[in-house]
């Protein structure tokens, strides 16, 4: 009977162990989303890595290449270290 008591308490205890861990382990990071709710597309900040609809990103020619900011403090800041 004390056997069959232990082998429940370790099953109880193994659980436990096993869904604490799964709690604690880090989720892979969501998408980013390809289109707003209304099906507009989304461009990333490549200064701060924020998703902004493109409608209303601040669009800026570096280099001959076309980047879109969430914020002229973002474009500023970017073009200031590149």
């Amino acid at each position: 009977m004390r056997l069959l008591q232990f082998l429940l308490l370790f099953w109880l205890f193994y659980a436990l162990v096993k869904i604490l861990r799964s709690s604690f382990r880090r989720r892979p990071p969501r998408p980013a989303p390809e289109k707003t709710p209304a099906g507009e597309e989304m461009v990333q900040d490549p200064h701060c890595g924020t998703y902004v609809p493109r409608s209303l990103a601040v669009e800026q020619v570096i280099k001959g290449r076309t980047c879109h900011f969430c914020s002229e403090e973002c474009r500023d800041a970017y073009r200031d270290s590149h």
